[in-house]
Formats: structure tokens, C-alpha cells, sequence
């Protein structure tokens, strides 16, 4: 397994940054009214700026920009979309949790309003101001009049009503993301043309992120579908949007051997504002799909695509070095950035509603058995960190949490006192049925060589495991449908953790949802009520550390290892680098809004390769923020 990189949970992190750029701003008159809604400048029209402070709204009037002020526009960013073509383009309803899923629908829709995670701060996206009620249950959003969809329509207040009822439609079979709207907000009421109001049904801190991260899409599409007819109607096709890059059908090639492409728009409404200024600098944007690892190395070698994102500790202390002739010659670099990315729980997951995982004696042995720390030395050259927490590299993570020792022992002494003993001259562990212990374990191609040794472990006090290997889509679908023993899973994490999806009861007797082990500890349910209605982040600290170390207590993960970096990466050494690498919390992702094509480097890549000469080596380490 590599974490956070098989298999991803994008709800949270549609909020990061999602602002994108391109050609030609318009410039809306008083003539462009509508008359179904009001678009005076008391109606958030032309104008609105100059009332907006009297009238209690906020707004950001100098976001810091995130792009280099040198990048250059053009080429193409060839990436590596994933192993496998995905089994659909949505982003939203089943199916639809995969990284190229988030990936798409960041190219071509925005949210209302981005978050500066460096600074704190609010920024304008769509919408250009915001305000929120005294009792902090009733949020305006004001849209911003230049706004426009692909087509050349306005985006208007009506876009987010009809999103937000897709949202909560279950006939898009996602339940987690259905419950979660609707629990939290009344339907949205399109006040004006340009401002929508959305009231939050509780006291939670989440609800105006939430509201502030939604994507809208053009209504006038959405509102000739349900959720049922959404996710039929969508599952290879886009409907207009407000980012930077569109689809290109005729570029694009479905399939196991497809590749997905995306061009820039030439009509993109917020090409020239400021906060764009060196972001999204590439023409084009192509995804390309190989599932067998080796061959995946072997065509970034071959130059089919431009960054390859290392996953493999031992690849990239004894594969990716000077014996390699691209990498020796510079034409191939190495990058290394630390950021402040937060990173999600990872490690072994159990399926408490199968025996005998419901148990949680059998859960802190099998924690017990895993050993992190060989693991990091063997197979991983200590690139990694050992897990004791939910909220990684976050104030959230409860600094107490110890970390599971790998004890035999103290393993064997839990299994005996929940009914399991090795008889004299006996293989395997035994109940009193006499049946033995033995079970299937969920993996993907690859991961064998980690949990092998997990597999042997296992066997050494007597444990049968067997490994059920399934393809990448396959082995996360059976783990969402919750049909797994035990397998292997990672998450993203969030800046702000929202503990909820993953560990209220609620959700544990439902499937594809992120609360994947079925946790139902009735503390935690109390912690997280509490937790959600504190809208003091300092004041959830202490919250959140009593409610990371009752689950991390529970077992339900054996948790695994995790990255003290944002990004390892290769890449070819054709690319303008800002200073930064990557953002303040991004990963290998980064590049394709920062990065770009410097015409000087790559004429001098491609006379090196032909002449076989080398070219200067680059940082192979990036710490901009001194998080080292």
C-alpha cells in the first residue's frame, strides 16, 4: 500500500484551493439583469462593493496570490491519472471516491470561496463576499457578476440551489455525502440573482465550510435531472463549468488503455485577477493510466509522462539514484518538499460487524503483531513515521497517544483470554470449537511484499492469513461496501479534522461511507455533538485529543505508518519550480497548478538527451517553511 495515494476520500479536500484561471474577463453591464431575479447593487449587482461593509458583509481585498509571477504559459502536463481508468468522471455519487475523480472536477468547477491555509484567511472565489449571522446558523454568499459558465451563461445564486439539491439526493447512492447536507442545511434560497442564502439546520462549525467549499453547477442541467438520472447521465460526461480547463472530447480516449486530456478555455471569466497570476500555467493536461508498477517506472523513463510520484521508500533510496543514467545526467531530478500537509489515519482496518473482529482483544493483538518499526527499516529506509493518531501533523493529534509495540507476548495473552490457544504440537491457534484461526486479507497489486511479513508474524504464533488479492477499483469498492475481514487502507487528512464520516455510529451500519469498520462507541458520539457545535478552534483541541485517543484505544485500525513530507517526487528536468515546491498543505498534485514548461530548460533536456551530456542537478530537498 501507498498512503494516501491508493485509495482516497475527497470530501474535505475539494475545499483546498480551488482557484483556477484562464483567457478573457467579461465585463457585466446593468443591462444584463434578469428579470426572474433582482441584480441591483443592493441585489449584490454592479456596485455591491461600495455598499457591502455598511451592510455587514466580508470580503478579502488582497489575497495572497499562490503562483509564481514567472511562470510561463503553455505545453502539455502529461500525469499519471491513477492504475486504472476510472469507472466514471463523477465526482459526486457512488463510485465516484477515486483521487482522478477530485482531480477532474478541480479543473473545471470552483467553489464559492477558498481558504489561504497558510494565513488563516478567507478567499474570494465565485462569490466575492460573505456574511454570517450573529447566531452563526445563516450564511450569504454574494456571487461574483463576472462569473461566468463555459458556455457564456451566469453563474447565479439559482446554480447553488440546484447543486445542493443533488447533494442530498440518495439516488445518487452515496449516503454519507447525502446525510451529511442534509443533516447539516435547509435547502438554499436564491435571494437575488447574486446572492444565496444558506441556513444551517444545527450549531456546527463545519457548516459554513461546508457551504463555503460547495462547487455549483449550471442549474439549467442540473434541474433536468435527479440524483439517479444524475449519475447515469454523467458518468462519462461534464456539464459546463466555471474553471479553467474543459474537457476535450475529441482528445480523449476511453477505455483500459484511455487517457483522459483537458484543455484550457480561451473564455475563462477570471483570467486576469490577481490571485491567478501564475497558477494553471499549461495548455494542456493529460492523464494517462498504468496499473503494473514496474511499468509505470518504466514509461517515466521512457518520457510517457512528466512527474512520477514515488511511492516506494526503497525505490527511491535504491532504484532512483546515480546508477540511473537520467537521473545521474540531471535530465531526471529528484524533489523532496515539506510542507504542513495533514495526513489521514492509515494501517490495517478490521470489519467489526465479522466475527471474530468485533472483538476487541483480537484487534489490539492483531495491533500488537503488526510491526511498524521492522517494516520501516526493512522495506522503507526510515523514510516514514509510526502512527499514533487519527489527526496527523495537526494540533488535533493528542500528543499522549503511545505508539503499539510489536509484542507477541502481550498479542498472545489477549488471544488466549478471547478464547484462542495453541494446543502442544499443534500448527494453529484454536477455539473451543476447535476451529482454527485463520482469515482472508484484502489487498492490491503490490502490497504483498509489505504484508508478507505481516503474514509471517502471524503464522510464527499461529495465525492462518490468506491474501485476497483484487484489482485497485475492486479492493476499494469491497472495502466501501464493507464485504472485507481486513485489509489496508489511507486517507487524506484535514487542516480542521472533522472526525464524523469516520467514527460517529451513525454511519456504522451503512455502506460506502468512510466509517469503514462500523465504529459505534457511544463517548465518541458525545465528543464528536460536542466537538461540532465549538466553533472556537483552540476550544476543540482538547475535544479532538480525547476523541483521537478513545479511537486509536479501539483498535478499529491497527494504525500503520505515514510521510513527514508533502511531496517525493521525480520529475523531468523541463519545469519552471516556484520557491515553495508546493503549496503550504499540498502534495505531488501541487505541480499541475504551479508548475510550468520553462521553454530555455527543455530545449536544453532535449540537446542533453541527444548528445549525451549532463544537465546541473536542482534541490533535491525543498523546506521553504522550515518544517524540518
Amino acid at each position: 500500500m501507498i498512503i494516501n495515494c491508493k485509495k482516497i476520500y475527497f470530501l474535505i479536500l475539494t475545499m483546498l484551493y480551488l482557484n483556477f484561471m484562464l483567457p478573457f474577463s467579461y465585463k457585466p453591464t446593468e443591462s444584463t439583469s434578469n428579470p426572474l431575479l433582482k441584480d441591483s447593487k443592493e441585489d449584490g449587482g454592479i456596485g455591491f462593493e461600495d455598499i457591502s461593509e455598511s451592510l455587514g458583509w466580508d470580503t478579502n481585498l488582497s489575497p495572497r496570490p499562490s503562483g509564481d509571477p514567472n511562470a510561463i504559459r503553455g505545453g502539455t502536463l502529461t500525469m499519471l491519472g491513477g492504475a486504472e481508468y476510472p469507472t466514471t468522471f463523477r465526482d459526486i455519487g457512488k463510485g465516484s471516491r477515486y483521487q482522478i475523480n477530485s482531480l477532474m472536477s478541480g479543473l473545471q468547477y470552483e467553489a464559492l470561496l477558498g481558504f489561504d491555509y497558510e494565513n488563516l484567511v478567507w478567499e474570494p472565489l465565485i462569490a466575492t463576499h460573505w456574511k454570517i449571522s450573529e447566531d452563526k446558523l445563516t450564511y450569504w454568499f454574494r456571487i461574483d457578476p463576472n462569473a461566468k459558465w463555459a458556455d457564456g451563461k451566469d453563474i447565479t445564486s439559482r446554480d447553488v440551489v440546484s447543486y445542493f439539491k443533488l447533494l442530498i439526493d440518495e439516488g445518487h447512492k452515496d449516503p454519507n455525502v447525502a446525510m451529511i447536507y442534509n443533516e447539516l442545511f435547509e435547502i438554499p434560497t436564491a435571494e437575488t440573482k447574486y446572492i444565496v442564502k444558506i441556513v444551517a439546520k444545527k450549531e456546527d462549525w463545519r457548516s459554513f465550510r461546508y457551504a463555503a467549499g460547495f462547487t455549483p453547477m449550471p442549474s439549467y442541467y442540473l434541474d433536468k435531472v435527479d440524483g439517479a438520472g444524475y449519475i447515469d447521465k454523467y458518468d462519462f460526461a461534464f456539464m459546463p463549468g466555471s474553471g479553467p480547463y474543459e474537457y476535450d472530447y475529441e482528445k480523449s480516449k476511453k477505455g483500459n488503455e484511455g487517457y483522459i486530456v483537458f484543455k484550457r478555455r480561451n473564455n475563462y471569466w477570471a483570467e486576469d485577477y490577481k490571485r491567478n497570476k501564475g497558477l494553471y500555467n499549461f495548455d494542456q493536461i493529460k492523464f494517462i493510466f498504468i496499473e503494473d508498477e514496474n511499468q509505470q517506472v518504466v514509461s517515466f523513463f521512457n518520457g510517457d509522462y512528466d512527474i512520477y510520484n514515488v511511492g516506494r521508500a526503497q525505490w527511491w533510496v535504491e532504484r532512483f539514484n546515480e546508477s540511473k543514467n537520467e537521473i545521474a545526467n540531471g535530465w531526471v531530478q529528484k524533489l523532496k518538499v515539506f510542507n504542513y500537509l495533514p495526513k489521514g489515519p492509515s494501517g490495517i482496518v478490521f470489519n467489526t460487524q465479522k466475527e471474530p473482529w468485533n472483538n476487541i482483544k483480537i484487534r489490539k493483538a492483531f495491533a500488537h503483531l503488526f510491526d511498524v518499526e521492522k517494516l520501516n527499516k526493512r522495506l522503507f529506509f526510515d523514510e516514514y513515521v509510526q502512527l499514533n493518531t487519527f489527526f496527523f501533523g495537526t494540533p488535533y493529534a493528542n500528543p499522549n497517544n503511545p505508539k503499539t509495540e510489536f509484542s507477541p507476548k502481550k498479542a498472545l495473552q489477549l488471544l488466549k483470554s478471547a478464547g484462542w490457544d495453541r494446543i502442544p504440537g499443534d500448527q494453529w491457534l484454536t477455539n473451543k470449537e476447535g476451529k482454527i484461526f485463520q482469515f482472508n486479507f484484502l489487498i492490491s497489486p503490490g502490497e504483498e511484499r509489505i504484508y508478507s511479513t505481516f503474514q509471517e508474524d502471524l503464522k510464527e504464533i499461529g495465525i492462518k492469513m490468506e491474501f485476497d488479492q483484487q484489482d485497485y477499483n475492486s479492493t476499494f469498492s469491497t472495502t466501501m461496501k464493507k464485504e472485507y475481514e481486513v485489509t489496508s487502507q489511507g486517507w487524506t487528512g484535514g487542516f480542521f479534522p472533522s472526525p464524523e464520516g469516520m467514527m460517529h455510529s451513525k454511519y456504522a451500519d451503512k455502506v460506502e461511507v468512510t466509517n469503514i469498520t462500523s465504529m459505534a462507541i457511544p463517548e465518541i458520539d458525545k465528543l464528536i455533538d460536542s466537538y461540532n457545535k465549538e466553533w472556537d478552534a483552540k476550544k476543540r483541541i482538547p475535544i479532538a485529543h480525547k476523541i483521537d485517543q478513545i479511537a486509536v484505544e479501539a483498535y478499529h485500525y491497527a494504525l500503520g505508518w505515514t510521510s513527514p513530507y508533502g511531496a517525493r517526487m521525480l520529475y523531468w528536468n523541463k519545469f519552471g519550480v516556484p520557491k515553495k515546491g508546493i503549496s503550504f498543505v499540498g502534495d505531488w498534485r501541487s505541480p499541475i497548478s504551479m508548475w510550468w514548461i520553462d521553454p530555455s530548460k527543455e530545449n536544453q533536456l532535449q540537446k542533453a538527451q541527444n548528445n549525451e551530456t549532463k544537465l546541473p542537478k536542482e534541490n533535491e530537498v525543498i523546506d521553504y517553511w522550515k518544517v524540518r
